[in-house]
């Protein structure tokens, strides 16, 4: 076999989230590409402390509290500073794990990767407290990374962390299955289970928290005309968003759907909509999601987001309804152009997004480092 990598994160499947399908994704082909791969997670959602999972080894541990999205798992340390593997990579933003890979780094003196995902938005009053004891840690890890791997040059330029550390910085973009999300999907029963038949419709997939702009997506389609706006997903603004939407035309609101299931959604929608609004959302794994399908997207000006979607997408300002508005309407009437934008998604996925390229950049970069 290859050399050992372990793979560090607080959540991994069947915990469900971009991230986690990043990393399982990249660990799953990883192994196909000859390499050892063993996961250190969380125990959440519960399930077996050892499995092997699609020839991927995961060892979870007991979480003893969470912390804003992160849980406080020792347990992943004391099993970093005993294991077998050549290379750790740990995915942030992460507090504690970030400390566990530093520490495991350095006391078994092994090489350590770090994945960027996205800076950490203070703005809870306790999060404003925190990130000062943070800040050094997350310095450190990121001094003694060998490589750091952003998802585009777009979150350097705008990143506080990152622009001290650009000449260790290499940008590998997040992947899609570009095989589960296609064109030929169909999506009939879906259009069937929601009464759309003959209408339009407009799709959001996400959490349904403050970053993702969703408010700003549904005040936008108060106007909209003989369409549907179909929101999948589930959060904390469930609730808060719901009679938001009260007021507004023809709203769905799908909160549980099967991962089997989601490829359909996107199969049976006209167009896609991430109205992101902070760099929380750093890239915008949905919206490959939506261009895998042949669907054409509309997003913000913030991010990755326009470096997803290229000359593919429909990109306005963030926070902006009425811009939202006049993009939606104008794609739902012209539908040649929807069409040039999903036969342009789709191109570009293949050309850039795919699970196995993605995977072979981090494999050089991994050979790169243990090669020297």
């Amino acid at each position: 076999m290859g050399a050992g990598i372990a793979q560090v994160t607080k959540y991994y499947a069947p915990h469900r989230g971009g991230m986690e399908s990043h990393i399982q994704g990249i660990s799953e082909e990883l192994v196909k590409q000859g390499l050892r791969v063993r996961v250190y997670t969380s125990n959440v959602p519960p399930g077996r402390e050892k499995e092997v999972v699609n020839d991927v080894e995961v060892w979870r541990s007991s979480s003893w509290f969470t912390l804003s999205n992160d849980p406080f798992t020792p347990g992943i340390l004391f099993r970093l500073l005993r294991g077998d593997y050549d290379l750790i990579h740990v995915h942030l933003p992460d507090p504690f794990n970030s400390l566990y890979a530093y520490l495991a780094s350095c006391s078994k003196n092994k090489p350590l990767v770090v994945t960027y995902h996205a800076d950490i938005i203070k703005k809870r009053w306790f999060e404003k407290i925190l990130y000062p004891l943070y800040k050094p840690i997350l310095h450190l890890t990121l001094g003694r990374a060998k490589k750091i791997i952003t998802t585009s040059e777009a979150y350097i330029e705008g990143s506080p962390v990152l622009e001290r550390f650009r000449d260790k910085i290499d940008v590998v973009p997040n992947f899609v299955d570009h095989h589960r999300f296609n064109p030929k999907v169909d999506g009939s029963r879906i259009r069937e289970k929601h009464g759309l038949e003959d209408k339009k419709m407009v799709l959001f997939v996400g959490r349904l928290v403050p970053y993702k702009g969703i408010k700003y997506l549904i005040e936008a389609f108060r106007d909209v005309q003989d369409a549907v706006l179909v929101v999948v997903g589930d959060g904390p603004l469930r609730e808060r968003l719901a009679e938001q939407a009260s007021g507004v035309g023809d709203l769905v609101f799908v909160h549980d759907v099967p991962g089997k299931e989601l490829p359909q959604y996107y199969a049976a929608c006209d167009l896609f909509v991430l109205p992101s609004v902070t760099r929380q959302e750093a890239f915008g794994i949905t919206l490959l999601e939506a261009m895998a399908s042949g669907k054409p997207c509309i997003t913000t000006k913030i991010s990755g987001m326009p470096y997803v979607v290229g000359d593919c997408g429909v990109k306005v300002k963030p926070g902006n309804p009425e811009a939202l508005r006049e993009a939606i309407q104008e794609l739902l009437m012209n539908k040649e152009e929807r069409k040039e934008k999903g036969v342009c998604g789709r191109k570009r996925v293949i050309e850039e997004f795919t699970k196995q390229k993605v995977s072979e950049k981090i494999r050089g970069i991994y050979e790169g480092i243990l090669l020297h």
